[in-house]
């Protein structure tokens, strides 16, 4: 088996890896079943463009427009791999209809076929499909997305559909291939939910949490094959889906007991807090890093990547918060302050000003300043990068960051000006 990862992150470290007969099953709500079938054809895309082959059952969209050139990935390599694998007989798109009539959306594909609403259909369509792809790939694994396991119970009892995705599944098991199932189980009953995710070795589960009115959408690892190489994953984590991508935001703590609590050491080495992996080291250690790369790259070069990393890093802490606590933008600056102050970068505080008024002052003795020696010029331009991402996470607008006091320089605190740039 050549496959090995699904191109996502977040499934690729809680699964582990692609194997030999994997069946997978994502549960959604209503809600949340949409996303769960973008991250179902992002993985589809992503094994073909790996060399793997696909048999996608959908009713209609939104993967039929894909083959036909009206979906915009966000890269080039995408619809190249889906033209590619298009060409070569690696993709099946079964368009599920309510009658054996010629699906004009699709009629230009030779890789997409009508198939009338029949579970005995749609299997004998599936195997045949497969054995297609098998006559020219016999070594290349297939993943067969059934993306409509909810859509056929308004149609059929569910003691049929579990009947079929149990035969889909077995039969997935001996011949080594994939099988990924999108399930909306708010249209089943309790018991053929479990017994539908009970049929799969892995099992994302989405749903909508609320806090303080406002709806955040979440992922829960709830099985995987091998549970204790991956335990730290059990939980909700926010997540986003962009263009071709999909990634969660892992919480943040808001005290350091907090953090102490979600700290835990695995046996491979490492060590996590809130499903982020941590590298605790020295603060001279990474001090000399940076002064190592100034010395390189010179200061300007130095203090735009430095700043742009930095920026990076304010922008996740903003989003990571906002999904938890969704609450005003001046509590979450404060909030992303204080993170600061928790995670060992310093003590800040905002001294005075708020994001109304487009002019805020934050105070700090920063540990990487008092670590740094003896400098003309002010050096905390990481933490600065991050002040000025937070704000702009926040606030969608463009701030600027001036320190105008270190303690590298002599100064008893550091000091930033925040300003938004008009």
């Amino acid at each position: 088996m050549k496959v090995r990862s699904t191109g996502i992150e977040f499934v690729d470290q809680t699964l582990g890896t692609l194997y030999d007969g994997l069946p997978m099953m994502f549960s959604a709500d209503s809600a949340t079943t949409y996303d769960a079938q973008r991250l179902g054809n992002l993985i589809a895309l992503n094994i073909l463009e790996r060399g793997g082959a696909c048999i996608l059952i959908h009713e209609n969209l939104p993967f039929s427009l894909a083959l036909e050139g009206q979906l915009h990935f966000t890269t080039p390599e995408k619809r190249l791999a889906l033209q590619k694998a298009v060409g070569e007989g690696r993709l099946y798109y079964l368009d599920v209809v309510l009658e054996d009539t010629t699906n004009k959306e699709s009629e230009h594909s030779d890789c997409v076929k009508p198939v009338e609403n029949d579970l005995n259909r749609i299997m004998y369509e599936i195997l045949n499909a497969k054995s297609q792809i098998k006559k020219d790939f016999s070594d290349v694994p297939v993943l067969i997305l059934q993306a409509n396991i909810s859509s056929l119970a308004v149609d059929f009892d569910p003691g049929s559909i579990l009947r079929m995705i149990r035969k889909l599944i077995l039969r997935v098991k001996r011949s080594g291939d994939l099988f990924l199932g999108i399930l909306n189980r708010e249209l089943h009953e309790r018991k053929v939910v479990y017994s539908l995710t009970h049929l799969a070795d892995y099992v994302l589960e989405f749903g909508i949490d609320v806090f303080s009115g406002k709806k955040q959408p979440y992922v829960s690892v709830t099985r995987v094959p091998f549970p204790n190489s991956v335990k730290r994953y059990y939980g909700k984590s926010a997540y986003e889906i962009t263009g071709d991508d999909f990634y969660t935001l892992p919480s943040l703590p808001s005290s350091f007991e907090e953090l102490k609590e979600n700290l835990f050491y695995i046996e491979l080495g490492d060590v996590i807090a809130y499903d982020t992996n941590y590298v605790i080291t020295g603060m001279r250690t990474f001090v000399h890093l940076l002064m190592e790369i100034e010395e390189k790259l010179g200061k300007g070069e130095y203090t735009r990547i430095i700043k742009r990393v930095g920026s990076s890093v304010g922008s996740q802490i903003a989003r990571s918060l906002s999904c938890r606590f969704q609450t005003s933008d001046e509590e979450l600056f404060k909030s992303a302050v204080d993170y600061l102050s928790i995670t060992g970068w310093g003590k800040f505080r905002v001294l005075e000003g708020n994001i109304k008024s487009g002019r805020i002052r934050v105070e700090c003795l920063s540990v990487l300043a008092a670590n740094y020696g003896e400098s003309d010029y002010p050096v905390c331009v990481l933490e600065g990068g991050i002040l000025q991402g937070i704000l702009e996470e926040l606030t969608s607008e463009h701030w600027t960051c001036e320190e105008t006091k270190c303690i590298a320089k002599g100064d008893k605190k550091c000091r930033f000006e925040l300003k938004l740039k008009k």
